[in-house]
């Protein structure tokens, strides 16, 4: 059975949210990302204490949309925002796992 995936944002990350939307800074890489407001509110709730299906019920259930329909598009931005390192995730067990090799690899 495979471990359900219950994203984190990266806590060594410097964030600063201006006018609902989001900007991060990667110390590690150098790199700058701006995320809009939608991308700022899902990064938001990325504490590691939900999965990917539960974040996506409760943001269908505030606005008032199909769960299926958000979770489609909540796994798309979860697939970027992990592809940029943004994020790290946290199984079932609750043990943090890093989402990029390159951090995975400054660690050990």
């Amino acid at each position: 059975m495979t471990a359900r995936i219950r994203p984190r944002v990266r806590q060594d990350l410097a964030v600063v949210e201006l006018d609902g939307e989001a900007v991060i800074y990667d110390e590690d890489s150098g790199d700058l990302h701006h995320l809009n407001p939608t991308a700022t509110l899902v990064y938001g709730l990325c504490d590691g204490s939900a999965t990917v299906a539960e974040l996506a019920a409760d943001i269908g259930e505030v606005f008032g949309l199909p769960a299926g329909e958000v979770e489609r598009q909540v796994r798309s931005l979860l697939r970027e925002l992990r592809s940029q390192g943004l994020l790290e995730t946290a199984s079932a067990n609750g043990n943090a796992v890093r989402a990029t090799a390159r951090k995975a690899g400054a660690r050990a």
